[in-house]
């Protein structure tokens, strides 16, 4: 299964975070299940990129378990008043 190409519009990267503010999962695992087939890379940039242009709306602490995927330790950031560290 292919998934789109990249969009890091300012749009998409809007439409994204409102929609992770909208669930309970860290934005990482949001970022996964919305696109399943993605590489890793690609969804760190999303991940970069919302994180780049609306902190404010995330939450992490630094002392949490991370994510360990494909050799990557992922700190878990919640939208905020979510944080399930």
């Amino acid at each position: 299964m292919e998934y789109k190409k990249l969009d890091l519009s300012i749009e998409n990267i809007k439409r994204l975070n409102e929609k992770c503010q909208n669930q309970d999962k860290d934005l990482y695992m949001f970022l996964k299940d919305e696109f399943p087939e993605m590489d890793i890379e690609d969804r760190l940039k999303y991940l970069a990129t919302i994180l780049n242009d609306h902190f404010e709306d995330y939450e992490f602490n630094e002392d949490a378990p991370r994510h360990k995927d494909e050799g990557y330790s992922i700190v878990k950031f919640w939208p905020k008043g979510k944080n399930q560290s």
